[in-house]
């Protein structure tokens, strides 16, 4: 599998994503400054969309999801949180093997077991990780980090490239009602 990175608005991303998402009855907010970096977008696309989907899936309805990226030193951490039951401690390394799956709160909606090991496998191309942790406030909180093939194409032979970094605006737009 190759990448094909380019520069992506990421904060641009997040906001397509779920506002193309069918979310039913779960709220979505996306709260995102001004994000930017090399990824290769396609793949970014479904990491954000199989963890969305995901959320739905396995919280009840008028859970909370929030989808954030903010830009971390030659990486971007994005994340999709929500305030539901959480994520049992023995289940968080297990959720991004393939076909494994945690309890279901929607029998009507299955999955097939592989969206979090793709958000694992995406994440490994890009050079990063995918984990869960509890979310501050309770739920649970995936993230993905992925390094910034700026940064990795540089070198960091350059030091004034890449270091712009503007200050979040925190930027929130919600994806339910629009």
């Amino acid at each position: 599998m190759e990448l094909r990175r380019r520069p992506t608005d990421v904060s641009a991303l997040l906001r397509r994503v779920a506002a193309e998402a069918d979310v039913k009855d779960h709220p979505v907010e996306v709260v995102s400054g001004s994000v930017h970096a090399d990824l290769d977008e396609a793949k970014g696309e479904r990491i954000v969309e199989n963890l969305l989907i995901n959320g739905i899936r396995h919280t009840a309805p008028g859970t909370r999801l929030w989808v954030k990226a903010e830009e971390r030193e030659g990486a971007v951490l994005i994340a999709v949180e929500d305030d539901g039951v959480g994520v049992p401690a023995e289940l968080r390394e297990v959720l991004f093997e393939p076909f494994q799956q945690g309890p279901m709160t929607h029998p009507h909606a299955p999955g097939s077991g592989i969206g979090l090991s793709l958000v694992a496998r995406f994440a490994d191309l890009h050079g990063g990780r995918a984990w869960v942790e509890e979310r501050e406030g309770g739920g649970a909180s995936f993230r993905v980090m992925l390094p910034d093939g700026r940064q990795a194409s540089l070198g960091r032979s350059d030091s004034s490239a890449g270091s712009e970094s503007p200050e979040p605006d925190r930027t929130r737009s919600s994806a339910a009602g629009d």
